[in-house]
């Protein structure tokens, strides 16, 4: 299950919003997959004939692996899942919410059993067209005893490599102390800087966005569930006004995504 995870202070370039028309912040932008620095925090999965178990998700997770839906607990996103081995080296995992199908997830293994790529398909995007994620992993331990699938075993991700158009761009808008974001999927926010928490409208799980300027072009944006911090994003940009620096930090994971945008 894709996942995104999300201080430094500014304070010597602090100046106010207003002091010009547009922001640094204002426009779209791109992700540029090829600047992505992605976490060394393994996925740890197996797959024996008691079922398909996550060991490394914040909240370890399994169910038998028979392509029927069992309820899964301590989720934000998903409360069922069901896994089926569609052939020797792939495997399909389908993920509900309150009854609605929202994730697809197709894993398939390389013949010499080193190599997986994840085809996510997220079917619960606020403007209902799906929004395709595929990443790349590399083995880097092996199966445990009594594995009956290849997944099993430790994978370290190499690549993010390639993205349906709606996940790869973000528009952004600082007007005064208002700070808006919409993604591609149709989820958006409008928080004030420095102001309460508010709803990421289209978000499934319920979450939150708080925005705190750091400097002339520096924001800290944080998510919550259930009011508890989940995600932390620094975000910079450049002095040349076209590149956005990111740091997303997994608060509960303790792991840290760094990447790139472009201004469009």
């Amino acid at each position: 299950m894709r996942q995104f995870g999300w201080m430094v202070a500014l304070a010597a370039t602090m100046i106010s919003a207003t002091a010009s028309a547009q922001s640094a912040f204002d426009g779209q932008w791109r992700i540029d997959l090829g600047a992505v620095k992605i976490p060394d925090r393994p996925w740890v999965v197996s797959m024996t004939g008691d079922g398909y178990r996550c060991t490394s998700c914040s909240t370890p997770w399994g169910v038998a692996a028979d392509g029927a839906f069992h309820a899964v607990s301590g989720q934000d996103y998903f409360d069922a899942a069901a896994v089926k081995r569609i052939d020797p080296r792939t495997v399909e995992i389908h993920y509900r919410k309150a009854g609605r199908l929202v994730e697809t997830d197709r894993i398939s293994i390389s013949a010499d059993g080193r190599t997986l790529t994840s085809m996510d398909t997220d079917h619960a995007t606020a403007s209902g067209q799906p929004a395709i994620y595929r990443s790349t992993a590399r083995r880097i331990g092996a199966a445990p005893a009594g594995s009956v699938h290849p997944l099993g075993g430790s994978w370290q991700t190499t690549s993010f490599d390639k993205g349906s158009d709606n996940t790869m761009t973000v528009t952004m808008k600082l007007a005064g102390d208002r700070f808006s974001l919409a993604d591609g999927t149709g989820q958006h926010y409008t928080a004030t800087l420095g102001g309460p928490a508010v709803p990421v409208e289209g978000d499934i799980a319920g979450r939150t966005m708080k925005a705190t300027r750091l400097g002339a072009r520096a924001l800290q944006l944080e998510g919550a569930i259930g009011g508890k911090a989940d995600n932390r994003m620094l975000v910079t940009i450049a002095p040349d006004g076209r590149t956005m620096n990111v740091v997303s930090t997994n608060l509960k994971l303790n792991t840290t995504t760094r990447f790139v945008a472009r201004k469009q």
